[in-house]
């Protein structure tokens, strides 16, 4: 599950990018991937492991809704024009 978000306001020259992901690698590990910055860039970003699941959907939630209260809008994904 991945959720993008942005914040742009250009009165404050603000055009800024959020992403968090839930991964899982080889071994059964859990994690949050999230990658931040100005639109246009590759930005930053981070990778955090957790013991298990349950704890990493927690962070990402915790993380969506503190982006969502700083003015952060979650993006749709686009379409590709195919009518899936």
């Amino acid at each position: 599950m991945q959720i993008d978000m942005r914040r742009i306001d250009p009165c404050l020259n603000m055009n800024r990018f959020y992403s968090v992901e839930l991964t899982k690698d080889l071994f059964g590990h859990h994690g949050v991937h999230r990658q931040w910055g100005r639109l246009g860039t590759w930005g930053r970003h981070r990778h955090d492991w957790y013991a298990t699941e349950t704890e990493a959907e927690s962070v990402l939630s915790d993380m969506v809704k503190q982006k969502l209260t700083r003015g952060y809008l979650i993006t749709l994904p686009v379409s590709d024009g195919q009518g899936v």
